[in-house]
């Protein structure tokens, strides 16, 4: 019994420490991050404003409506969450979505998650 709880908090820990990190960098009216694309699961984006004004980062899609608080310029915040595979917007949200429309939105793709190989005998 003890075997399986072991096996289990390690499972679930594993879990939580492969949560994949997206930086993504603020300015105005451009929201840049490295990458598209990231696979289902635990994500944390990492937001930095290098912007001149406050700034902050929503995600919206399959599900979810969140964003961070407002970041002040050379600021940051993370936030994280839990992607199912489909398109998320990305964008600031900030005075009545007028900085979304100017620029600072994309797209995220979120693709399955590779299934673990089976372990040979």
């Amino acid at each position: 019994m003890t075997r399986m709880f072991i096996v289990a908090a390690l499972a679930v820990f594993s879990s939580a420490a492969a949560a994949q990190s997206v930086p993504v960098t603020l300015t105005e009216w451009k929201l840049d991050m490295k990458r598209d694309t990231v696979s289902a699961g635990p994500v944390t984006f990492r937001v930095t404003n290098d912007g001149t004004m406050p700034h902050a980062f929503h995600v919206e899609g399959t599900g979810v409506d969140k964003e961070t608080r407002q970041i002040a310029k050379g600021e940051s915040a993370s936030l994280v969450l839990n992607l199912k595979p489909g398109t998320y917007e990305l964008y600031c949200p900030m005075s009545d979505l007028t900085h979304k429309k100017a620029g600072m939105s994309r797209k995220l793709t979120v693709v399955a998650a590779a299934a673990a190989a089976p372990k040979k005998p």
